[in-house]
């Protein structure tokens, strides 16, 4: 056994393998959200990102409808990265284009992780320690997931390695500036974890390269800001505006909620706990004025595991749950094997590898995105499909902005702000995470010629405000969507000549979404 960790390349291999299989199955039988049909081939928001790029590919620009300049995306650098898949006419095949990408970047991530264990702490800690990284769900489901998530964990692990490269002494800031540009546009935020490496190369004394890491990012983000100017009229993206809203104390509370959940129900909580100790070490050595061993302690993976932890709590957390923790798990695992690896004998790396395994593959067993089968139903994608083929050319509103505005083509006014200016500047008297910002006069005002939207309850009353007595008269009932996790024998049915109680049997039966379809425009006499 001893033998099978010490070969390198077998590990690296195997590894690799394991990483594949777990995120092509979550591809092919796995689900994103508990919303299980809304995100079920890829997550919803993926395809918002596939619009930009072929809106690009197109000669449109940038944008998510045509002449309309909005900053609705999180990740110009992924986006760019797809534009070409639009430019040779693949557009059919994106998702599957997007997971292929995302598998070569889990397997660089394994590649550079793999070797920095092993580098740092030994064959053995350092092939068990991959062995564990690939067996992360949440992992497997994220690089199948068609979003930029694993990109950063990517880039993370690479920051990572050049920096300790810098700390001991290595002088060629090149590759760390290439990284710092290339995190700062991967994510709207990815200035924050450029942030965190500058804060720690302050932290170990670093000045020149802090200086200069400083002169960097400040020279991207000026010229990425000043673009942003030009191209869209604003300084901040709109996703700022749409997401980071609401109560700062409510985002705080729903925010640690979820960490809790996560932690308890996903393996992070060791990791946590890790890093929570190496913390107290630190400071008790502050006490005892022990610096050379705060030196050996306070590494960049536990500085980040904090910072990232209180910058994720401060936005409230995430729509997509776990999405933005992806990459506390290697390094975790790092701040684990770091603190005590040398410690294990035998049994000892036997049992903490055997825990953790065991802690993160319970996932699979307790998280409903892991109800795997070989008939996935995607309800956005057969009625944006649907639309496409009934209702060319015409005007959508839709609170599900990505697939159904991208299977339908059709030009969409985005229901949660996101890709809309107006909405996402809305100020909001509550908190839920992405989905606190909505305005149904101002949607309605825009005269949409259909309307989709969930029913709120047997009243006809629709969620996001637009209520019955706003839109009877101006739009009638054309369609309920099944919303259920199963395919059915009909899943869009047309209802413009049912009567009202067949439609309340209908949303019994989980046709929870409905599509209104315009008699005619409300004017301001109305």
């Amino acid at each position: 056994m001893k033998k099978i960790f010490t070969n390198k390349v077998f590990v690296l291999n195997f590894s690799a393998a394991l990483l594949v299989i777990g995120s092509l199955a979550h591809y092919w039988m796995g689900y994103f959200h508990y919303d299980w049909s809304g995100d079920a081939w890829g997550t919803d928001d993926a395809y918002i990102t596939y619009r930009y790029a072929e809106n690009l590919a197109n000669g449109n620009g940038i944008v998510f409808n045509p002449g309309d300049p909005v900053e609705g995306y999180s990740n110009l650098l992924y986006l760019l990265l797809l534009t070409p898949v639009f430019l040779v006419g693949a557009s059919t095949h994106v998702y599957v284009v997007s997971v292929v990408l995302n598998i070569c970047f889990g397997i660089g991530a394994l590649y550079v992780f793999a070797n920095y264990t092993r580098d740092k702490f030994g064959n053995t800690n350092g092939s068990l320690a991959a062995f564990v990284f690939v067996l992360t769900p949440p992992l497997w489901m994220w690089i199948s997931s068609g979003m930029e998530t694993i990109l950063i964990v990517f880039l993370v692990l690479l920051l990572m390695v050049y920096i300790e490269r810098i700390i001991e002494g290595a002088k060629d800031l090149r590759i760390l500036s290439l990284l710092l540009i290339c995190i700062s546009m991967a994510r709207a935020d990815g200035f924050v974890i450029a942030s965190i490496v500058i804060f720690y190369l302050f932290l170990k004394g670093c000045f020149r390269e802090m200086w200069w890491s400083l002169m960097v990012v400040v020279c991207t983000l000026s010229a990425y800001s000043i673009w942003r100017l030009y191209y869209y009229g604003d300084l901040l993206p709109n996703t700022y505006y749409a997401k980071v809203s609401g109560p700062l104390i409510e985002r705080v509370v729903f925010a640690v909620r979820q960490l809790w959940g996560i932690s308890m129900n996903e393996g992070l909580f060791v990791y946590l706990l890790v890093a929570v100790l190496v913390f107290v070490q630190v400071f008790s050595n502050l006490y005892r004025k022990a610096q050379l061993e705060n030196q050996q302690l306070f590494k960049f993976e536990t500085v980040f595991i904090f910072a990232w932890i209180f910058y994720w709590i401060y936005i409230g957390a995430d729509h997509f749950v776990e999405r933005f923790l992806v990459v506390l798990y290697p390094l975790g695992l790092i701040a684990l094997f770091r603190y005590i690896g040398s410690d294990l004998g035998g049994r000892g790396r036997i049992f903490i590898v055997s825990m953790l395994i065991i802690l993160q593959l319970r996932m699979v067993v307790l998280d409903d995105r892991f109800l795997y089968t070989f008939h996935k139903y995607d309800r956005n994608i057969e009625l944006g499909q649907m639309i496409k083929e009934e209702y060319e050319g015409k005007l959508l509103a839709s609170d599900a902005a990505g697939k159904i505005p991208f299977y339908s083509g059709l030009q969409t006014i985005d229901m949660l702000g996101l890709n809309d200016r107006h909405i996402a500047r809305i100020e909001p008297t509550f908190f839920e995470v992405g989905h606190n910002k909505f305005d149904p006069d101002y949607v309605l005002s825009l005269c949409p010629d259909l309307i989709v939207n969930w029913v709120k309850d047997r009243d006809m009353n629709l969620v996001r405000g637009v209520t019955r007595d706003k839109y009877e008269g101006f739009y009638r009932w054309a369609y309920l969507l099944n919303a259920s996790r199963e395919s059915k024998d009909v899943n869009i049915v047309n209802v413009s000549n049912v009567s009202l109680n067949d439609v309340q049997k209908l949303l019994d039966q989980e046709y929870s979404i409905a599509v209104l379809e315009k008699v005619k425009c409300k004017t301001l006499f109305d």
